[in-house]
C-alpha cells in the first residue's frame, strides 16, 4: 500500500518535517503535511481543509493537536479513514468529533499531557479502535511508529 496518500497534521509544538511524517515518507508514503500554526485554531483548520480538497488523501493521520484537527474536520470525514495519535480533542474543545469505526486512536496509557481516558471516551462514543503504544507523548518510539506502520498497512483505502 506505499501508494496511500496520507495528509499528516503535525501538534502544537510538532513540525511537517518531523519524526511522524519523516517515518511515513521513508516507509515510501506519499505524505503532505500542512504548516499548522500552533496560536491559531481558524487557520490550521482552514490549511488542513484546503489541504484535503487539493491532496484528497487516503488517510488522515493527526498527532496531539493535529489529532484534535483531525477529529473536527468536516470534508472527507465519513469516508476517509482517520488515525489519531494521542489526539488532544477535549484541550482544543472539539465538542462533536467527526470521527466513526474506521477512526483508529494510537496512544500511551503514561502519556502526561493527553489523558488516555479521552481516547477511551472516543472508544466508547464513537466505535474507533483504540491501540495502546508507545512510551509517552511524543509518540516517536520505535514501539509507536512500529503500530503506526502497521495500522496502516491494514487500512484500506476508501474508494473516491
Amino acid at each position: 500500500m506505499p501508494d496511500m496518500k496520507i495528509m499528516f497534521l503535525h501538534g502544537r509544538e510538532g513540525t511537517p518535517e518531523g519524526t511522524k511524517p519523516t517515518f511515513l515518507k521513508e516507509n515510501g508514503y506519499k505524505v503532505i503535511a500542512p504548516v499548522l500554526p500552533k496560536d491559531n485554531w481558524e487557520l490550521s483548520m482552514r490549511r488542513a481543509n484546503d489541504c484535503f480538497r487539493n491532496f484528497q488523501p487516503d488517510i488522515i493521520v493527526g498527532s496531539s493537536r493535529g489529532g484534535a484537527i483531525a477529529a473536527a474536520l468536516e470534508v472527507g470525514w465519513w469516508d476517509t479513514p482517520k488515525i489519531l495519535i494521542a489526539p488532544a480533542w477535549t484541550k482544543f474543545s472539539v465538542e462533536s468529533p467527526l470521527i466513526n469505526e474506521t477512526t483508529t486512536i494510537l496512544h500511551c496509557r503514561e502519556d502526561d499531557l493527553v489523558d488516555y481516558a479521552d481516547s477511551e471516551e472516543l472508544v466508547r462514543d464513537y466505535g474507533c479502535t483504540l491501540i495502546s503504544c508507545g512510551e509517552n507523548h511524543r509518540m516517536s518510539d520505535s514501539g509507536a511508529l512500529d503500530s503506526l506502520y502497521s495500522v496502516l498497512v491494514q487500512t484500506i483505502p476508501a474508494e473516491r
